[in-house]
């Protein structure tokens, strides 16, 4: 009887060990946000302000930076010093030019006047007509290497003149891009200069949009709190390769000091007719090989993947062609990527 029980006591551990079943896992917990579309009369795209020529200054000749003249945000005038190169090489090279030009006065004036002695000689018979021919083509010659010398002696000088940086218009410094020390190369840009004059909006226009583009746009200033006309002056030829999305500018009326540049300005343009497009966080998307798609929630709580065409991004949102998510749905806005098709989950609205 004792054996019996004992085996049945076995048997139950056994049975407890490998045969008990895991509980089913719980529904993640999913955040999730409502939809909510508009009428598309007024499509708003943000961008940050702009000067209308925005230039990269660098020196015209090689050397080490020995002093900057200016900070980041400054206001300069036609002129003004900006950076300064070390001249020490760049002087000897124009002194060197100075005595090259010097040595070929000295030549050419020697040869004048043996071209004129000659030709007295000639003409009285007293020399041979080579001799004198010898003598002019030493005049022409040294003629010419006068002019060559005072060319390259001005050049030395005016590459000594280049060592020194300046504005070649009023602006403001909106970056320097090199610092004392440094060795830099001809023509590499070492600052950065935003003209004076007109301020732009610059925004990524979608592609869809392009068509419909206004001329006339109201701004929204973020600095100032202004709102201000704005008017279309470019649109780049070509999509960005990584967004997809147009360079517009608009020309802002209004002050530079109302408009300083960098800050956000946010667009509102007439487009008309349809809808706006729809803006997710960008933790909505999910992708998986198969092109961009969100989650949608359905009544009971299972998720539905609904493919998405995006059609621009900002720091945070992604911007979704109108028409495939509808107002009022529930999308899933944060955990996307740990879900997969018809699974059921617990909901965290935001």
């Amino acid at each position: 009887m004792m054996r019996v029980i004992a085996a049945g006591g076995v048997a139950l551990a056994v049975a407890g060990c490998g045969g008990r079943a895991d509980p089913p896992a719980r529904p993640p917990y999913v955040e999730t946000m409502v939809v909510a579309t508009a009428a598309g009369d007024d499509a708003r795209y943000t961008g940050t302000v702009r000067a209308r020529i925005e230039a990269d200054l660098g020196f015209r000749v090689p050397g080490k930076i020995a002093e900057r003249l200016v900070d980041p945000g400054a206001r300069v005038r036609r002129g003004q010093p900006l950076m300064r190169l070390d001249p020490t090489d760049l002087g000897l090279a124009a002194r060197a030019a100075a005595d090259r030009l010097r040595a070929a006065e000295a030549d050419a004036t020697r040869a004048a006047a043996d071209e004129a002695r000659l030709k007295g000689l000639v003409e009285a018979g007293a020399t041979a007509a080579a001799t004198y021919d010898a003598a002019l083509a030493a005049k022409r010659s040294t003629a010419a290497n006068l002019a060559a010398a005072r060319a390259q002696a001005t050049d030395a000088a005016n590459q000594r003149g280049y060592a020194l940086l300046v504005a070649d218009s009023d602006g403001v410094v909106t970056d320097v891009l090199a610092q004392p020390g440094q060795v830099v190369a001809a023509g590499a840009p070492v600052l950065r200069l935003a003209r004076a004059g007109a301020r732009e909006a610059l925004v990524a226009v979608p592609e869809a949009a392009l068509p419909r583009l206004p001329r006339d746009a109201r701004a929204d200033l973020y600095a100032s709190g202004a709102r201000v006309a704005a008017r279309l002056r470019e649109v780049a030829g070509s999509a960005d390769p990584l967004t997809r999305t147009y360079a517009a500018r608009y020309t802002l009326a209004t002050a530079p000091d109302a408009a300083p540049l960098g800050s956000t300005v946010t667009l509102a343009l007439g487009l008309g007719g349809g809808e706006a497009p729809v803006e997710v966080p960008l933790a909505a998307l999910a992708e998986r090989g198969r092109g961009a798609g969100v989650w949608v929630v359905g009544a009971d709580k299972r998720v539905h993947r609904r493919a998405v065409r995006v059609l621009g991004f900002t720091a945070e949102t992604a911007r979704l062609a109108p028409g495939v998510l509808r107002s009022g749905e529930r999308v899933v806005a944060l955990g996307a990527q740990l879900l997969r098709e018809g699974q059921q989950v617990r909901l965290e609205a935001r």
